[in-house]
């Protein structure tokens, strides 16, 4: 669509909302707002997170997509105010990334909704702000349509002679363009905006304009339409010429009556010129007379102006002379300068390609030790993964202790702020399956008093899912750090899981010496105590949760809303709930940290979220522990299609009974 037919569609609009305002001003008095649906809140909330992630991560033009699509669906779905707001937002951004053409088209959005609301005073401040940033633009045409945007807007608050302004501004414009299309709205206006302050004279002579322009595009249509009619076949212009004939025919009789009924009127006709012949003989008679006079005054004049053209041609020559000689002299002393302005100019320029070059061998220094620095750094990390992987137990130990059970593990970086953490507590509270000897494993995963439901020597087994504060390097020295934390405080005999997360915080706390600094790091956690004699599981958890299904059914158990560490005021000595599950009949536990859930992916850029998460496992939790890991890492990869992983991921899964 061309610009011309964007301004016939704005002008359109404009009529049919002052039609539509004039017929319904008595049956109301402002557009009623409707509440949105369910469906159109979820997909803005949607759209609202999308949008913020991506200007987190800087894509501001991807950010301004999300902005739109909200505020449209704001405007298509009777929340017009909402959709003002949305519109300005995305106006700002526009702004900021400087992109004129998109916010002129932004702001007339703007003013047509304040149209629609009957918000006079708010149309005129977009459609001002549109005019601003087209003239930014220097574009003439869409000026000229910007003006007589305004000029409406201005007619409708009852400001004519301001309105008669813009719209003379836009007049100028379209004749010096030749931007017909828009004349008869120009014209229109300046018609009304005259009328309306009285002066009938000037409203009357843009009226005849108004008619005139319409009555020449008018004839241009036809001449169009004539061209287009001519491409006819043969065939049809052979069948309409007997038809021609006949039309002739009685054309050639109404002309012979016509000619009857005129002679009596020529007769008066002709008595009336006569009369007007010698008037006009006696007025070319005068008028020779004058001509003659005109032309020998005319011969006088003629002779003072050669007179004078002589003495200014001497004086042309005498001034010319010494103008040349002046000019010479300057163009001498320019050339002079010049020549001093090249080689001061061809100094500094080796000068600064003397500086350039020195620069040039730094960055090149500069560039090769930061290549040494990355390297170095690299490397260190990638030792730093070595010590993590040593510290944390392999995969497969866990099933010494629980056979049916799995570990997905993905960091995100090299190394990872996620980590599991698990040990057996036996009678004296110390031992640890990785520090028994092979006779010992073999007593440990086989003991008659166990009766087949936890193949381990002592009383209790505890495991964790554990997320520290961020991921890579800074996350895994918080994971090292909670990974002793527990070692030691477990090592002490504490065996029940709410006491194990309070000393976990007291540590988390001492650790970083947070009551002293401004450390905010912490970490939040899921851990459960299996207890081997009472056939029983207990739970605390910080942030995180445990899922647990039995008898068919998914249950869910959400950990307190007491992170681990951090630098609250408040709930320094955090106390945490228990948890108590019987386990009297097959059950299957599944702790996770967040990565898995917050994970952007699918056909919408959306989260995960923790709902399909455990519409996933219940589908899935009858299926051997080895084959429901396989669908969780592939369910993840096909969801995060070619999104970036934005957290480290850790689900662990276990069988019990």
């Amino acid at each position: 669509m061309n610009h011309c037919s964007l301004v016939n569609m704005n002008r359109l609009s404009c009529l049919i909302l002052l039609l539509f305002l004039i017929v319904f001003q008595n049956n109301t008095s402002a557009q009623q707002l409707r509440t949105l649906s369910q469906a159109n809140q979820e997909r803005i909330e949607r759209l609202e997170e999308l949008a913020s992630y991506h200007l987190n991560q800087n894509d501001i033009s991807a950010a301004i997509a999300s902005m739109n699509q909200i505020s449209y669906i704001y405007w298509e779905n009777g929340r017009p105010d909402k959709a003002i707001e949305s519109f300005e937002r995305t106006a700002r951004y526009y702004q900021q990334i400087n992109d004129l053409e998109n916010l002129h088209r932004i702001y007339s959005i703007i003013g047509l909704i304040h149209l629609d609301l009957e918000d006079i005073n708010g149309a005129n401040r977009a459609f001002i702000r549109q005019l601003d940033v087209r003239r930014q633009l220097d574009n003439q045409q869409g000026i000229t349509s910007a003006l007589v945007d305004l000029a409406q807007v201005k007619s409708l608050m009852s400001e004519h002679r301001e309105a008669i302004s813009l719209l003379e501004e836009a007049l100028d414009i379209a004749l010096k363009l030749n931007y017909e299309t828009i004349l008869p709205h120009v014209y229109n206006q300046l018609s009304n905006s005259y009328m309306s302050i009285g002066n009938v004279r000037q409203g009357e002579e843009f009226r005849r304009k108004y008619n005139d322009i319409r009555e020449h595009l008018s004839r241009q249509d036809m001449r169009w339409q004539y061209e287009e009619s001519n491409i006819q076949s043969q065939v049809e212009a052979r069948l309409s010429q007997e038809e021609a004939e006949r039309s002739r025919e009685q054309i050639i009789i109404n002309e012979l009556q016509f000619q009857l009924e005129q002679d009596s009127i020529k007769r008066i006709v002709q008595e009336r010129e006569d009369s007007l012949e010698l008037a006009r003989l006696r007025a070319e008679s005068q008028m020779r007379e004058i001509e003659r006079i005109e032309q020998e005054r005319e011969l006088a004049q003629t002779e003072i102006e050669r007179q004078r053209a002589v003495q200014n041609f001497q004086q042309l020559i005498i001034y010319s002379t010494a103008g040349g000689l002046l000019l010479f002299l300057l163009l001498a002393l320019i050339i002079y300068r010049g020549y001093k302005t090249k080689k001061k100019a061809n100094e500094q320029l080796e000068t600064k390609n003397h500086q350039i070059q020195s620069a040039q061998e730094k960055l090149q220094a500069a560039f090769v030790k930061i290549e040494e620095q990355n390297y170095r750094i690299t490397q260190s990390i990638s030792y730093a993964r070595e010590i993590q992987k040593a510290l944390f137990p392999p995969q497969e130990t866990l099933n010494q202790y629980i056979p049916e059970a799995f570990i997905f593990f993905k960091p995100v970086d090299m190394v990872s702020g996620d980590f599991y953490w698990f040990r057996e507590m036996t009678n004296n509270q110390t031992a640890h399956l990785r520090d028994l000897t092979d006779t010992e494993q073999k007593q440990a995963i086989t003991p008659e008093e166990n009766g087949g439901f936890l193949p381990i020597k002592g009383d209790k087994f505890i495991i964790s899912a554990v997320d520290c504060t961020g991921h890579g390097v800074p996350g895994a020295f918080m994971s090292m750090i909670g990974y002793n934390l527990l070692d030691t405080i477990t090592t002490t005999g504490t065996s029940h899981p709410d006491r194990i997360l309070e000393k976990l915080n007291k540590g988390v706390r001492r650790t970083l010496k947070q009551e002293e600094g401004n450390n905010q790091d912490g970490m939040d956690i899921a851990l459960c105590v299996i207890n081997k004699k009472n056939r029983t599981v207990e739970f605390a958890g910080a942030n995180n949760p445990v899922i647990y299904i039995q008898n068919d059914k998914l249950n869910i158990i959400k950990g307190d809303r007491l992170a681990i560490g951090g630098t609250q005021k408040k709930n320094l000595d955090r106390k945490y709930t228990p948890h108590l599950i019987k386990v009297d009949k097959p059950t299957w536990f599944y702790i996770l940290t967040d990565g898995f859930t917050d994970q952007f992916g699918g056909e919408r850029g959306r989260k995960f979220l923790l709902k399909n998460f455990k519409e996933l496992i219940f589908q899935i939790h009858t299926k051997p522990m080895k084959e429901q890991k396989e669908i969780l890492e592939n369910t993840f990869k096909e969801w995060k299609g070619q999104e970036d992983q934005i957290d480290d991921v850790l689900v662990i899964g276990f069988k019990l009974g």
